[in-house]
């Protein structure tokens, strides 16, 4: 699939994350722009386009992709602008007493989505993916990547669709509808995997980091994890060996964040400049591992 060149000259940016930027046109305003970064290779934006469609394609809650494109330099995708869209964690910033409702909302949308088969020969296996990126990271001491690498191999086998970045950030809401957003990492596997950055984030997440990306601060992250952790599990939640469970998958996505984040804008923020190796892993994977 080539990528269609754009003029960026007709787009004005709005905003941006750890892996890119958006903008909006112009002058047609039912679409908006994702460019990623220049260190995202074009295979890798491709693919992301790709499944991006394929989900949408599935009747799954989420913005029409448009076009694979290009501003010669970088590589990303023209989509569906939802129009008066609110991500659940500004929400929830603005509204403090909907965290209970959006966490709920947030619960039902993930059981539908987990209860949804998924195409194997479109997506990939999101448990086999994070243990090669785990196993082929130089910077986590072996000893945590031994433990961590068997905590995915302990995940039950599952071909139903995970999210893969399930975030309050990641689920907006629109005119009354619900929709998925930022699909790049859509997979399927054991449903617990999407639960990996609540459980490790709400417990070791530094603020300066939760406020960037989710508008909310630690501890409302953790009421929000709560809360959907009841509407999801029910009376199996708060149990000995679901929260066995859940500490295991904190563990996985702390050894996950070291080998993301250095290629994120998020490592560069003042709480981590001049960081040694083993403060950021501390930081990271924290007393999840006992270092």
């Amino acid at each position: 699939m080539e990528a269609n060149h754009i003029n960026l000259n007709e787009w004005e940016s709005f905003g941006g994350g750890g892996f890119g930027e958006s903008f909006y046109n112009k002058t047609d305003d039912s679409v908006i722009l994702k460019l990623n970064k220049t260190s995202v290779s074009a295979q890798k934006a491709q693919e992301e386009f790709r499944r991006s469609k394929a989900v949408y394609d599935m009747g799954i809650p989420s913005a029409e992709p448009y076009e694979f494109v290009t501003d010669g330099e970088r590589y990303g995708m023209i989509v569906e602008r939802i129009q008066g869209k609110e991500s659940f964690g500004r929400i929830i910033a603005d509204h403090p007493e909907r965290l209970e409702e959006l966490a709920g909302i947030t619960a039902e949308y993930a059981k539908a989505l987990h209860a949804t088969p998924c195409n194997t020969e479109v997506f990939s296996d999101l448990a086999q993916g994070t243990r090669e990126m785990i196993a082929g990271n130089k910077t986590i001491p072996e000893n945590i990547k031994v433990r961590v690498l068997g905590y995915i191999d302990d995940l039950e086998p599952a071909t139903t669709c995970l999210h893969g970045d399930l975030n309050p950030c990641n689920i907006i809401i629109a005119d009354g509808k619900v929709y998925w957003i930022d699909l790049g990492d859509f997979g399927y596997g054991d449903p617990l995997l999407d639960f990996n950055i609540l459980a490790h984030m709400h417990h070791l997440g530094p603020n300066p980091v939760l406020l960037k990306i989710f508008h909310i601060d630690r501890k409302t992250l953790k009421r929000f994890y709560e809360a959907m952790g009841r509407q999801y599990f029910g009376s199996r939640w708060g149990t000995p060996e679901l929260n066995e469970k859940m500490a295991r998958i904190a563990q996985i996505m702390a050894a996950k964040a070291m080998c993301i984040w250095p290629s994120a804008y998020h490592v560069n923020l003042p709480f981590l400049q001049g960081k040694k190796l083993r403060t950021a892993i501390s930081l990271f994977i924290g007393d999840h591992v006992k270092i």
